[in-house]
């Protein structure tokens, strides 16, 4: 007996053996159990996803001796008839072939012939599209008021070129690409009832090369059989098929983000002399480059070794592998063009100016976090040093803010009157009150960071500022910046930003540990009252920020300008 390939061998035979079309078939069982099955369909979508098998179980569950039933019982002499395409009641036509309006006129005749074995005439017309203008005339009145033993099926790739008349009289079930899993899964069942030998890599391979299309899969996965006499590998997938295997693409895209041109040239030499297609090659990359892109929010990692590349980069090479796709149409030079792409990917400006970004961004992070280091520090010497301000004994001085003023601050946290004063917060760097205008400067410079019932909580960089906004007569003036149009708080305290940060991690901590009011521990906030009648006079020297940059790049180096 003559060998049958694959995706013969194993089309279904009924319902429960389609893939991917869940919805479809469904809909389709429904109306055969209840007998509310109409006169024509038709199937559109991609190819190899079931549309001409799916007519054929409809035709066989129609005609079942059985029916009416959701699923053919695959056993009666109807049944066994449409399977052996023995059946005159199941008619399959290829409209590639025969799209005349001849051929449809003699549908049209024999159309009022009844069944002669079964229950319905079932009319499968393939690849309807391409029926002339005139043969879709024809079908017209036909397709509308067929007698009531007859339905038409028909099936298309191409629904956009059905007329809207035809479409019009038909209930219409648009097909998906199948799952890439589904796929997955039909293959192994196919392969252990066969016996193959083949590695899961090469399952995954021949599923994404397929594109959706369970026959193509299939059709691959005959050839590739042909063409290795050991176990099937990835390797043998995309020799087979022409496309290119996750290793080679994980090393070429490393030479490139490596800037190795010569190397990444003699691997796309080393692929072209294996017949690889250009235009398949430049797809199979962007395709990786979607996965690398993917990988960076996904827990299973297909490149994980090209985990160095980042968004801006990766969109970077799309653009340009994208005009290259846009180019390989119109010119026969494919390998020049490809060979400039990746030279391209290495030094195009568009590259650069990424590279410079990323060398800006790591820039910007590593000043900030020496900013945050250098403003801290400083702030600690300001506090604790006695240079250039009258100090007191930290023991007899009242603090002018407190941790369980802060913690009732946060606890009692009102969004909305927060949200409603940091609308107003940029007009107070050019506030219209003269009088008001050096306050409202300062109240712009800190951080409104909380609010609660009838405070708020602002954060300033240095203790100078903090002191000067906790005096009476400038709490004064805020309160009637703040309120002058509606009563929005009573009063409001002060925390220097090395403080606030602390004060705020503890809190973020306890809160999401599901303590819903949240305790903050006890620590120095460095704000206190001056008492003027034990500060003591001590001898002016230099300035804490300046001492500090001494030590930290020379003296040489610091030049101190009035």
């Amino acid at each position: 007996m003559s060998y049958v390939a694959l995706y013969r061998t194993y089309r279904p035979k009924y319902f429960k053996d389609v893939f991917g079309q869940k919805v479809i078939v469904q809909t389709l069982q429904n109306a055969l159990l209840h007998e509310k099955f109409a006169h024509a369909y038709i199937f559109s979508g991609p190819r190899g996803t079931g549309k001409t098998s799916i007519a054929k179980i409809v035709a066989k569950a129609l005609n079942c001796e059985k029916a009416p039933t959701a699923e053919p019982c695959g056993e009666c002499a109807v049944c066994l008839g449409i399977d052996k395409s023995s059946v005159s009641d199941v008619i399959e036509i290829d409209a590639a072939s025969n799209n005349g309006v001849d051929e449809i006129r003699d549908l049209r005749d024999k159309v009022k012939y009844a069944p002669s074995v079964g229950k319905y005439k079932v009319y499968i017309i393939d690849e309807v599209h391409m029926l002339t203008q005139a043969a879709f005339n024809a079908l017209l009145k036909t397709l509308e008021e067929p007698p009531k033993y007859v339905v038409f099926i028909l099936a298309t790739t191409e629904v956009h070129k059905v007329p809207a008349t035809i479409l019009s009289r038909c209930q219409r079930f648009d097909f998906k690409n199948i799952d890439t899993a589904d796929i997955e899964a039909n293959i192994k069942k196919i392969v252990n009832k066969e016996r193959l030998k083949i590695s899961n890599e090469a399952i995954n391979a021949i599923a994404i090369t397929s594109e959706g299309g369970m026959r193509d899969a299939l059709s691959l996965l005959d050839q590739v059989v042909s063409f290795t006499k050991d176990e099937i590998s990835e390797e043998d997938v995309y020799k087979v098929s022409g496309g290119l295997s996750r290793r080679f693409i994980s090393e070429l895209l490393q030479t490139i983000y490596q800037k190795q041109p010569q190397k990444a040239l003699d691997f796309l030499n080393q692929v072209l002399q294996d017949g690889k297609d250009i235009s398949r090659m430049v797809s199979d990359i962007i395709l990786a480059l979607r996965d690398v892109l993917l990988d960076k929010i996904r827990e299973d990692k297909k490149y994980p070794e090209l985990n160095g590349l980042t968004p801006p980069l990766i969109y970077a090479y799309l653009d340009i592998l994208n005009e290259l796709q846009q180019s390989l149409k119109y010119t026969t030079s494919k390998r020049a063009y490809l060979e400039l792409a990746i030279i391209k990917m290495m030094n195009h400006q568009s590259i650069e100016y990424v590279e410079l970004n990323q060398k800006i961004d790591a820039l910007q992070k590593e000043m900030h976090n020496l900013e945050t280091r250098l403003r801290s520090e400083v702030q600690v010497k300001q506090v604790e040093s006695s240079k250039n301000i009258k100090v007191q004994s930290k023991s007899n001085l009242k603090p002018l803010v407190t941790v369980s003023e802060i913690s009732e601050i946060l606890n009692q946290g009102d969004r909305e009157k927060k949200n409603l004063l940091k609308i107003g917060w940029p007009s107070l760097a050019d506030y219209e009150v003269p009088q008001l205008r050096g306050v409202a400067k300062l109240l712009h410079e800190g951080s409104l960071e909380a609010v609660g019932a009838n405070r708020m909580l602002l954060v300033y960089d240095d203790i100078i500022t903090a002191q000067n906004m906790l005096k009476k007569e400038t709490k004064e003036k805020v309160l009637k910046i703040i309120n002058s149009k509606k009563q929005l708080i009573d009063d409001y305290t002060v925390l220097l930003k090395a403080d606030w940060m602390i004060l705020k991690d503890d809190y973020a901590y306890q809160y999401n540990a599901g303590i819903s009011k949240p305790k903050l521990k006890e620590i120095d906030l460095h704000l206190y009252e001056q008492d003027e009648d034990s500060i003591q006079e001590v001898k002016l020297e230099e300035d804490p920020l300046v001492e500090f940059a001494k030590a930290s790049f020379g003296e040489n180096l610091v030049k101190v300008e009035e």
